[in-house]
């Protein structure tokens, strides 16, 4: 028996709140922050983003559940087949671009990683057309975002989110623009201080924090002078 995880179907309805806290937990647990710059416009729409990171999933689940947009992320059958409960949360495996399509005509969003597999951290590699495709085929905006996680100055990484202005649906003007925003992103990596928010983003989940923060605030109140503090007197 194949089970059906589909959001719309009656057990993926039920799985969606599951899905989507476990999601929640994992970015809460496992990053100090995710930053936003920048602001995904009305769906439909066609969001290509790079990826770089084992997070770039969640991320892209949180982007749209930050600025409520009923969205879908297409993933490898490979990995689909693998969690197949994903797809209670709009995940949609790369080979149903006919579902991507009547998504995209129901007025939702879809998004797609256009490199079409995880890369290092660094460099935009090769663009597959996807992205390109669906945009044109749907008649949508076709929209450019740029995410990069980092270990910076705290104990746990940070990611940071960079959305661009919708291009032309070409290959070349995607990926510059993909190129334009990941140079961005790493000039201001370069410029600000490991532990500053870099100029113009801002939070939209709050993780875990550093040990020394979390000491701060346990030990918060108390005067300098009593570091450590000192036991009370029999």
């Amino acid at each position: 028996m194949r089970w059906n995880f589909e959001r719309d179907s009656l057990l993926g309805r039920a799985l969606r709140p599951h899905v989507e806290r476990v999601l929640l937990r994992s970015l809460k647990r496992s990053l100090r922050g995710v930053y936003l710059k920048g602001e995904l416009i009305p769906p439909p729409f066609v969001l290509a983003m790079n990826h770089h990171s084992f997070f770039d999933g969640h991320l892209v689940w949180l982007l749209f559940r930050h600025a409520e947009v009923r969205g879908s992320l297409l993933i490898s059958e490979e990995n689909l087949r693998a969690f197949p409960v994903l797809a209670a949360a709009g995940a949609l495996s790369t080979r149903r671009l006919r579902e991507a399509l009547r998504r995209l005509e129901a007025g939702e969003a879809v998004a797609i990683f256009p490199e079409g597999e995880l890369r290092p951290a660094g460099p935009l590699g090769a663009l597959q057309p996807g992205a390109v495709w669906l945009a044109q085929k749907a008649r949508v905006p076709l929209l450019p975002a740029g995410s990069r996680v980092w270990l910076r100055g705290y104990e746990h990484p940070e990611a940071f989110l960079l959305v661009g202005e919708p291009v032309e649906p070409a290959l070349p003007r995607l990926e510059e623009a993909l190129r334009a925003l990941l140079s961005a992103l790493d000039a201001l990596h370069q410029a600000t201080h490991p532990r500053a928010i870099p100029s113009g983003f801002s939070p939209i989940l709050a993780g875990r924090r550093s040990l020394d923060e979390r000491l701060a605030r346990l030990f918060r109140g108390v005067p300098p002078r009593d570091w450590p503090p000192r036991p009370p007197p029999p």
